[in-house]
């Protein structure tokens, strides 16, 4: 059986030069799963299509200024996701309407066994403390102080379990 590898890069390359088909394979490809962080973190189905939506419209435009210099085309596309989401977010409490800060956190299905030098291995290796700021901050986004008061912990101690925990990552995928 042979497994398929998608190329980011190359359809994010496609896209810079102005081929449809390549942005319809990254959007068929990856879309399910912005949907689900979008959903994630908002908590609002209307408000994840919408950020979907806005995000792949972005992704079109900008594919030009995508460089691997930056980190790799997943990344890229998906820090556009998050930080139209978190866009999305600040205008929702504008309005009085509440994201999915106060929801808990999904439960994610890191396997012990995860394979090391792989994020979900690092990831799988995270003490708690450090695995649930992190969540918080990529998920529901906010300066140290507001993650501090959803944990029920100080902003010092936020700091170093995000500090620690970006380095274990980076260290663990990286090494």
């Amino acid at each position: 059986m042979t497994v398929s590898v998608f190329d980011y890069e190359a359809e994010l390359s496609a896209c810079a030069a102005g081929d449809r088909s390549a942005f319809l394979a990254l959007y068929r490809h990856e879309s399910p799963a912005m949907r689900a962080l979008a959903l994630a973190m908002l908590d609002d189905s209307d408000a994840a299509d919408a950020v979907l939506h806005e995000t792949f419209v972005l992704i079109w435009r900008n594919a030009a200024g995508y460089s691997p210099a930056i980190g790799t085309a997943r990344a890229w596309i998906y820090s556009i996701l998050r930080y139209r989401a978190a866009a999305h977010a600040r205008q929702m409490r504008a309005e009085g309407r509440h994201p999915a800060e106060d929801t808990p956190l999904p439960q994610l299905a890191l396997p012990a066994d995860a394979p090391a030098g792989t994020v979900a291995g690092a990831l799988a290796s995270l003490p708690a403390p450090q695995l649930d700021a992190l969540l918080q901050a990529y998920l529901h986004g906010g300066d140290p102080a507001r993650i501090a008061a959803r944990l029920d912990r100080t902003e010092p101690d936020i700091e170093a379990s995000l500090n620690a925990a970006l380095a274990h990552i980076d260290k663990a995928v990286c090494a």
